[in-house]
């Protein structure tokens, strides 16, 4: 192929993804801008994919870059998908299960290695979680989605509040004093946010 053009395989495989990652970007519409006729653009794709580029999927990266051994293809082949989407399905873990994997003397005590790494790491989280040394991800997404809130919901009512206070006010320090006030207080409500009413 001409050295100008990129197939969808090897733009995958240049960004340490999956075909069919690449396949929904551009069902997205991420590489519109660089087709021609039906060959991809190569410059233009691999910047539109670092332009999109979702910083949530590097530790997949790494592991797709990475040369596989047959352990690596093994542990791919028996990994349940709902592991591989989740923040377990990292390179430690995986270096860590191809270590175990390796030392495994048939088929079937490799699948069972496997299985019984991953069920170990899940039982891990949930423990860790339990006792509070792990926060879930969609718990913290959920607090800080709530300090957002808070935080725009009192900065939004602040000229309101702020409105009466100015009235008749010409002086540069009077107005000043005012704002930083209004402000302070502000911060102050945030910085207690079980206070806070949801």
């Amino acid at each position: 192929m001409d050295a100008r053009y990129i197939t969808k395989s090897e733009l995958a495989k240049v960004n340490g993804v999956s075909n069919p990652y690449i396949t929904k970007l551009f069902k997205k519409g991420v590489f519109d801008r660089c087709m021609d006729g039906k060959k991809i653009i190569r410059d233009c794709a691999l910047k539109a994919y670092i332009d999109n580029k979702d910083p949530t999927r590097d530790n997949q990266r790494a592991v797709n870059r990475k040369p596989k051994s047959i352990g690596t293809v093994e542990i791919e082949k028996e990994t349940r998908k709902n592991i591989k989407d989740s923040d377990l399905y990292n390179q430690d873990n995986l270096e860590e299960l191809e270590d175990l994997v390796l030392t495994a003397t048939s088929g079937n005590q490799k699948v069972q290695i496997i299985k019984d790494f991953w069920t170990g790491k899940i039982n891990q989280q949930k423990y860790l979680e339990g006792q509070k040394f792990l926060i879930p991800k969609e718990q913290i997404i959920k607090d800080v989605q709530r300090i957002l809130k808070a935080f725009r919901d009192k900065a939004l009512a602040l000229p309101t509040k702020i409105s009466s206070d100015l009235v008749g006010l010409t002086e540069k320090r009077e107005i000043a004093t005012v704002v930083e006030s209004y402000m302070y207080e502000l911060l102050e409500d945030l910085s207690n946010l079980e206070d806070i009413e949801w």
